[in-house]
């Protein structure tokens, strides 16, 4: 398996929000995302981590590809019902992120309705799918305690993410 590491140096910026910061419990910050979203109408807009993904689902909010792990803040995360089209399951190591998981965002970039399930975690899956993503799409992602990041995917932000991501060092692993 071949996977991606962050340098000691991107570690930080991947600290800072990668768009707005949505401050606030759900309760706050799914009316924003709405307001949002019938402002820009986005292209796609994709969910990563179970938290963001549980409330979107619960504010109705149509969301293009959800990625989730079962876990938050290292906690197991109460299940929720999703009806994917499509569905595709990886592996992705805490602190990495695997081609196996990139490639099956790339993929799931083609469906309307899609969920990957990480055996893993799904921290570092907002990169790729921000690289991934057409311009004029939304990736969402949590903040730990604060709220919620919105992605406008520009060209700006998708070089920037691509830049952190060729800074990454390539490993080889046995372990599949």
């Amino acid at each position: 398996m071949i996977q991606l590491r962050p340098s000691p140096a991107d570690l930080l910026r991947l600290k800072e929000p990668f768009g707005k910061l949505l401050l606030g419990d759900p309760s706050k910050t799914m009316p924003e995302l709405n307001t949002i979203i019938s402002r820009i109408h986005p292209r796609k807009i994709l969910a990563v981590g179970d938290v963001v993904s549980r409330e979107t689902v619960a504010a109705g909010i149509t969301v293009n590809l959800r990625i989730i792990d079962h876990v938050s803040m290292r906690k197991p995360t109460a299940t929720f019902k999703l009806n994917a089209t499509t569905t595709y399951h990886v592996r992705n190591p805490a602190g990495v992120i695997t081609l196996e998981s990139w490639e099956a965002i790339k993929r799931a970039m083609k469906d309307d309705d899609a969920v990957i399930f990480v055996d893993g975690e799904e921290d570092l899956l907002a990169l790729p799918s921000i690289v991934e993503s057409p311009n004029n799409s939304l990736v969402l992602y949590g903040q730990p305690s604060q709220g919620l990041v919105v992605v406008d995917t520009s060209s700006t932000v998708r070089n920037e993410a691509s830049l952190i991501l060729g800074h990454m060092t390539r490993e080889e692993t046995n372990r599949r």
